[in-house]
């Protein structure tokens, strides 16, 4: 079973329909500053790391918009397909990249850098659960932050049922999810989340982040395949979700 489900899953990643490109500005031959915008209040802060650490935190991006900056430049991570997470500060005016050549200095390995982030962002960002008339479950706050809870979403555990949840990030201010339990969750679940997702993704513009669907379970995150077929939605679920509710 799980190698049907993995073949089919290969088979129908290639025929997703490509996700429209947020507009970007062509930004060839700026320094990794120009790009970023550090000033001398950033460069001070990030000298020091006793004063950098309190404002670390993580923003996911679209891989395609993150394609036109210099990532290799960038602290950064690939977590969720199709999205690039990048390390950054976030300051009372502002939220910055953090660059490779500015924690040179530190002497911290970047996981370690990522989990104080996280750990960060989960003291200074509580966060609310709303129910959607779609019956989707919204997470709410007054931070630029919420999407970043994908990374951490065992946290939310109204939004978790006995086989994880469905869940999308179509733009920075949205994360709803599907708490699963039957097998019934899951194909009305990705039937409302599937045109959902790409209709808010399509709309977004500069703010868009993915389109895609995922499956959280047990503390990871792993890609539902997604297609159009004979006039319908279909998906491919990872293998472990499929022997779980069938």
């Amino acid at each position: 079973m799980k190698n049907l489900l993995r073949k089919l899953r290969d088979h129908f990643s290639s025929k997703r329909k490509e996700e429209k490109k947020p507009e970007i500005k062509d930004l060839k031959g700026y320094t990794p500053e120009e790009m970023f915008g550090q000033d001398d209040i950033v460069n001070d802060i990030i000298e020091d790391f006793e004063k950098a650490y309190k404002h670390l935190a993580v923003r996911i991006y679209n891989q395609d918009f993150m394609g036109s900056f210099k990532l290799e430049e960038l602290v950064h991570r690939k977590d969720l397909e199709g999205t690039v997470t990048v390390l950054v500060l976030d300051l009372p005016d502002s939220v910055e990249s953090i660059l490779k050549t500015n924690i040179e200095k530190w002497e911290k390995q970047p996981e370690e850098l990522f989990s104080i982030a996280f750990d960060n962002l989960k003291e200074k960002f509580k966060r609310e659960v709303e129910r959607m008339d779609n019956n989707f479950l919204k997470l709410s706050g007054e931070d630029i932050f919420i999407t970043s809870d994908a990374l951490f979403f065992e946290r939310n555990k109204k939004c978790i049922g006995k086989f994880g949840s469905i869940f999308c990030i179509p733009n920075r201010d949205t994360l709803v999810s599907v708490p699963i339990n039957t097998d019934l969750d899951v194909e009305v679940g990705l039937q409302l989340m599937i045109p959902f997702a790409e209709e808010t993704f399509d709309t977004s513009e500069d703010m868009a982040i993915t389109a895609r669907i995922f499956w959280h379970f047990e503390g990871k995150n792993e890609l539902i395949y997604t297609y159009y077929g004979l006039n319908r939605l279909k998906y491919v679920l990872p293998a472990d979700l499929a022997e779980m509710v069938y």
